[in-house]
């Protein structure tokens, strides 16, 4: 199993637009952070954790050229605007793709994306090939791979994090219910966010992602959904041992 954190950065990626701030001036790679998402190659398969905004260039960047399913977290615009994107793989590959959420998530890309299933594009396969799956709070499998959703709070909605094997990926998490939290012990790897230094009102801030790291304690946790607050090699300085800043291309072998 092997993972490639393709994206860490929030909504406006970092560097900001017109912002001349330490991070977002910044001439180390890592500090510079695309949108969010990442993916999971499991049982010969990809599977992607949100189609970021900037999912067509994280695909170039990282040499990947197939994707089998799409776990989305939640509708929010960062993590969705890629999906078209879906198409040049379909195409390509002759195929289509598997693609699950909550209902309520899925049901907002009904909307977004409602060509898609306009049956004059797909018969002209002009539109991403897709099929849309809703899931609630249980254990799923995409093929033959076991998905576990964690249920968290972002602010006032509940969105999908998810578990695959002995690996978790968590963004835009503000609150995480104990019976939630149990889903995660035993962890290898955790991706947990931490938008930035002060307290937020719908994201964890790095403080409170530290607490819940070492609530889970996996044996290593990563963390994503970045702002500039966040300059990459002084915040590592800081962070106790085994919780670590991710960076835009890391890859995890598990």
């Amino acid at each position: 199993m092997k993972v490639i954190i393709l994206g860490t950065g929030t909504s406006q990626g970092v560097p900001v637009i017109g912002c001349r701030c330490e991070t977002c001036n910044s001439k180390n790679p890592k500090d510079k952070r695309t949108r969010t998402s990442a993916i999971i190659n499991v049982n010969n398969s990809n599977i992607l954790i949100d189609t970021s905004v900037d999912f067509r260039q994280q695909m170039l960047s990282n040499n990947l050229n197939d994707i089998d399913s799409v776990l989305y977290t939640h509708h929010h615009v960062d993590h969705i605007f890629g999906m078209d994107d879906l198409r040049q793989i379909t195409q390509r590959f002759d195929k289509k793709i598997d693609i699950y959420g909550r209902k309520d998530t899925l049901d907002e890309l009904r909307i977004t994306f409602r060509y898609v299933f306009d049956k004059q594009l797909i018969r002209h396969n002009s539109v991403p090939i897709v099929k849309f799956h809703d899931k609630s709070n249980r254990k799923f499998r995409s093929g033959v791979t076991e998905i576990m959703p964690i249920e968290v709070h972002h602010g006032n909605i509940k969105i999908f994090g998810y578990r695959i094997n002995d690996f978790a990926y968590i963004t835009d998490a503000s609150a995480i219910d104990e019976k939630e939290l149990a889903k995660l012990k035993g962890l290898k790897v955790l991706v947990l966010n931490a938008l930035r230094i002060r307290p937020h009102p719908t994201h964890f801030n790095l403080q409170q992602a530290i607490e819940i790291s070492k609530s889970v304690n996996p044996e290593k946790t990563y963390l994503t959904h970045l702002t500039h607050d966040l300059i990459h090699d002084k915040i590592n300085q800081t962070l106790p041992k085994g919780i670590e800043l991710a960076y835009d291309g890391l890859e995890i072998d598990l």
